[in-house]
């Protein structure tokens, strides 16, 4: 076994036994006129102090008691990322009830597990497609009797005695508030830092979500530690953009926001994200690896289309950025200044980046490409590395910055206890004690009793190994790595997210258990990208089916395959690959709505597919069932190419 200790952070700002209600009320009293959240409307930000969204958080939560929610219950929210949400979650905890969120894009049977799990009394909806989802639900899950939505586009006809506006809510909190207004701020100030603030509900990668229980402690602990570790300062902007039903916002937005504090911002709508961040140029900012991938993809999609000359000072810039990294020195100190002034600069202002100091991905691997990339243009993005039963547990934040790697442990609250101990099994498992640890599982006492051994230690069920110099590496879950027919061990997450830095792919699936005698791939083009590669050829396609399997196209995505390859020993190279003719979705249940894959379902789906990698021939005949959001299915049918590697053992 190999064991490394982590430390005690020294950021004055700790949690010193306070719940988040009791540090919103802190915050309040302290900092009454500064702004706390703000909202892009109608293209200008509209700033909330602290004062005005603590008197915002008190009318939700007398609106919540007086629809009979008492301390010990269960409220849900299903929404975007919009001010609304995070004054919902803020008055849920002040009430001491616990809170669970839900992404956006569930489909009602996949809400129906959370909200009759949780046990949830009143979900919050952003708007009418939320609403009629949640509607479908309220005569199944037995517990839920309210629905309160935000957005009153499109509800005028609605008359539902169950379905209330956030107005009507906070109207019937007002005859409470009249008969009692100290209540709000003595059950608030009363609520405990050792109490379940959130259930966090799990990916669900092979079977349905788990509810983990997260204590006031346990995310204030890991808001702590990045805070710590990243110098995050009292008003650091941050764009609220990752769902509030990923543990990850629980941390950053909602605890780190009040513990640091912070200034946290939310875009006008998804759609214009990207211009919001270029406005906004936030210094913290967290975003899973397959957003930063898609940024990366999308700045380079966009030189495509630029002139022959700026693609030639980009790449020329891009390089130099390179070369300074690697070895810096006088001569490349000279060219950087001319990069910066005459690419760079402009490329971080355009990305809304020019101000981050804490750019972070996480929630799985980011290929060393993409790192080497963003760094090329000035950008200090870093692995984190954490998971919703452990939070937040190492990222790059000391010494030399090794992107193969998750980084050095993270300091923990010294009012908390020990620092993190990482110990790794003979078998390869990262076992963890220190810092906060979990409540358990909702509902679930035995998954909960085999999340720690008999020393106390959180079993995460990761294979990593501890480098020499102490960084913490990420091969694979434990039970995702492979063994090949002929006992070669080897980790598929690893090549998956080598292939996935490349812009032509968006998501691969590796192939290849104790069945098969060698490595194969299903591959999920980029659409954008490939579509415009297929234009500047001037090639011809109509469908993604038929985009997928351009001859050219799979010969790009060979080219990518063989350089990935080329990293690895000869048993772990794929062999031959298939383009999918449709995109993995979340509706076909594919992928988790964190975008994990669903390994089963899609060997099953596209088990024809499978067997034809390990066959002779070069075309199958392949039929896929796709099933939209409101039940109908259609059949996707395409001749599928089976494309050997050249050489892959060489």
């Amino acid at each position: 076994m190999k064991q490394i200790t982590g430390v005690l952070g020294t950021d004055p700002r700790t949690i010193d036994g306070r719940s988040i209600p009791q540090l919103l009320l802190d915050r309040a009293r302290s900092f009454p006129n500064d702004t706390f959240l703000q909202k892009k409307h109608f293209g200008l930000w509209k700033p909330l102090s602290w004062a005005e969204s603590l008197n915002m958080v008190s009318r939700y939560t007398y609106g919540l008691a007086a629809l009979g929610v008492e301390p010990g219950d269960c409220v849900a929210l299903v929404s975007e990322n919009i001010i609304e949400g995070f004054v919902a979650e803020y008055a849920v905890l002040c009430r001491g009830a616990l809170f669970t969120a839900m992404y956006p894009d569930m489909i009602a049977s996949e809400m129906e597990h959370i909200l009759r799990d949780s046990g949830a009394r009143v979900v919050f909806a952003e708007d009418q497609e939320q609403v009629d989802k949640a509607l479908t639900l309220i005569d199944k899950v037995e517990t839920l009797e309210w629905i309160v939505y935000f957005d009153d586009r499109g509800m005028w006809e609605y008359d539902h005695p169950q379905v209330l506006s956030i107005e009507e809510l906070e109207s019937r909190g007002e005859g409470l508030h009249a008969q009692n207004p100290e209540q709000f701020e003595q059950v608030a100030s009363g609520i405990a830092v050792h109490d379940v603030a959130v259930i966090s509900y799990t990916s669900g990668t092979t079977g349905l979500p788990k509810g983990a229980l997260l204590s006031h402690e346990f995310v204030l602990d890991s808001g702590y530690r990045l805070m710590d570790a990243f110098k995050v300062k009292h008003g650091h902007e941050y764009l609220s953009y990752i769902s509030q039903a990923w543990a990850a916002e629980q941390i950053c937005g909602i605890a780190l926001g009040v513990l640091a504090p912070m200034v946290v911002s939310f875009a006008e709508k998804p759609e214009t994200v990207p211009d919001d961040l270029r406005e906004l140029a936030p210094e913290f900012l967290l975003f899973t690896p397959r957003q930063w991938e898609m940024m990366a993809s999308g700045l380079q999609a966009n030189m495509f289309d630029a002139h022959p000359l700026v693609r030639r000072l980009y790449d020329w810039a891009l390089e130099t950025g390179k070369l300074h990294r690697d070895a810096p020195g006088l001569g490349s100190r000279v060219k950087m200044a001319l990069a910066e002034v005459l690419v760079l600069a402009g490329v971080r202002d355009n990305l809304g980046l020019k101000r981050a100091n804490a750019p972070l991905s996480a929630g799985s691997g980011l290929a060393e490409e993409i790192f080497t990339y963003f760094h090329a243009i000035g950008i200090p993005l870093r692995n984190l590395y954490g998971a919703s039963e452990s939070g937040l547990v190492a990222a790059h934040w000391q010494g030399t910055f090794n992107p193969r790697t998750m980084g050095q442990l993270l300091p923990v609250d010294p009012t908390i206890g020990a620092p993190v101990i990482a110990e790794v099994t003979v078998a390869g498992e990262l076992l963890l004690s220190g810092g906060a640890k979990f409540s358990g599982y909702h509902n679930n006492p035995d998954a909960s009793a085999e999340s720690f051994n008999e020393a106390s230690q959180f079993q995460t069920g990761d294979a990593i190994r501890i480098t020499d110099a102490g960084d913490m590496m990420f091969l694979d879950r434990v039970k995702d790595l492979r063994t090949l027919a002929g006992g070669h061990v080897y980790p598929p997450q690893f090549l998956e997210n080598n292939l996935r830095s490349s812009p032509f792919i968006k998501d691969a699936v590796i192939i290849g258990d104790e069945n098969y005698d060698r490595v194969t791939a299903l591959i999920n083009i980029d659409a954008e990208i490939c579509g415009r590669y297929a234009e500047r050829h001037s090639l011809g396609f109509g469908t993604f089916a038929e985009l997928s399997q351009l001859p050219a196209v799979v010969d790009q995505i060979a080219e990518t395959i063989a350089g990935v390859n080329q990293m690895l020993d000869a048993p772990s190279r794929v062999a031959s690959f298939a383009c999918l003719p449709k995109e993995l979705d979340p509706d076909d249940a594919e992928l988790t709505r964190s975008r994990k894959l669903r390994r089963n379902v899609i060997y099953e789906r596209y088990a024809k597919a499978i067997t034809a990698l390990y066959g002779d021939e070069d075309l199958c005949d392949l039929e896929v069932v796709v099933k939209y959001q409101d039940g109908r299915e259609s059949v996707v049918r395409s001749m599928v190419t089976i494309k050997r590697m050249e050489n892959p053992d060489g």
